[in-house]
């Protein structure tokens, strides 16, 4: 057969499902770490459908597996520019890879813009929240931190830090420093790295919210074993291989569908705020989950909390639990849960400013 006017031969045209056929190929050698042969089949899927969403991403993924950043950075940079993909999805991943290229500034421009101009979905304002945060402190003050673990030369700034720098600001430092720490010692696999992931779980005094971040670092690392975790003055055993993913997605998003049912057309504002509420909540008690599994009485829980927040005058579980199902007793324990853990979380940041 000869070629058409695109360039493509006609039999590769025609031939039905032949790109999503390649992705699914992709994806599957990206699984299994054979990651020449996925960036092999994602650049045969961009070749024939250049706008091809999972082929892009897939071309970032693998290349940051590669270790490639700067590459991925010009394929994600191109997504956004181009619109391809969830937005969100890719500025998170972009950001990710801005930050372990040390372009702090670009970072803080960017999402200063973005913060401006977008509506932040609830499940990621936080963690694009603590990105612009740990970005500006690496922009404002990254002398300080390097006067506290003692880098050295001050032209070795310039570099990036050893492991032993970056366990030591991991030990040590401020959380949006321990929380840059964790980032780029995802990059290496030792002894060395696993014992301090390890004693940093374990330590009664580092923030709860950046240990439930590192667990699920070390579940996308498919690290093996089982860990000592301290939270909210509990201690607990922690198997890296049966841990869910992060937020327990499933049942978090039914509480917020549920809730969206009786709050999101009645006061849009005010879901919002709860939602980031319910996320930050699930998110600091991982990998636990909510105690009792019932929708609805998570759901009027949060919807009492955003009266609550937004009331000056005193609001009752009785004015909203006729809309839910939930038992109030049940409904009163889940309030107090959230404000204590609020309430141990603001006195954890407190003790690090």
């Amino acid at each position: 057969m000869g070629k058409q006017a695109n360039g493509h031969d006609d039999n590769v045209i025609l031939f039905p499902g032949l790109v999503a056929r390649l992705v699914e190929k992709g994806m599957s050698s990206l699984k299994e770490k054979k990651l020449y042969d996925a960036l092999t089949y994602f650049k045969q899927s961009t070749d024939l459908e250049p706008q091809h969403p999972q082929a892009r991403y897939g071309l970032v993924i693998t290349n940051i597996e590669l270790n490639r950043l700067n590459e991925a950075k010009k394929y994600c940079e191109s997504m956004l520019k181009e619109g391809i993909g969830e937005y969100f999805d890719v500025l998170q991943v972009y950001v990710s890879l801005l930050i372990q290229l040390g372009d702090y500034e670009e970072v803080v421009g960017l999402l200063e813009t973005v913060m401006t101009e977008e509506k932040l979905p609830a499940k990621m304002a936080e963690s694009f929240y603590h990105l612009l945060d740990f970005a500006r402190n690496m922009t404002e003050g990254f002398e300080e931190i390097a006067d506290e673990v003692d880098f050295g030369e001050k032209d070795s700034l310039e570099m990036v830090p050893s492991t032993d720098e970056l366990i030591k600001v991991l030990e040590k430092g401020h959380p949006d420093q321990q929380w840059g720490a964790i980032q780029q010692l995802s990059h290496y696999d030792s002894s060395e790295v696993q014992n301090a992931y390890r004693a940093f779980l374990k330590d009664k005094d580092h923030s709860p919210v950046l240990k439930s971040y590192l667990l699920q670092i070390l579940r996308e690392m498919k690290h093996q074993g089982v860990y000592e975790v301290h939270k909210f003055n509990e201690q607990y055993q922690v198997n890296i291989e049966d841990l869910e993913d992060v937020f327990h997605e499933k049942f978090g998003n039914e509480v917020i569908h549920r809730l969206e049912h009786e709050l999101g057309q009645e006061n849009p504002s005010l879901f919002e705020m709860v939602g980031q509420v319910w996320w930050h909540y699930l998110f600091a008690i991982y990998p636990q989950a909510p105690i009792p599994l019932d929708i609805e009485v998570w759901a009027c829980a949060l919807h009492h909390m955003g009266n609550s927040l937004m009331e000056e005058e005193t609001s009752y579980i009785e004015d909203v639990l006729p809309f839910y199902g939930g038992e109030k007793e049940a409904t009163v324990t889940a309030v107090k849960q959230m404000k204590e853990i609020e309430s141990l979380l603001f006195a954890t940041d407190q003790t690090h400013t």
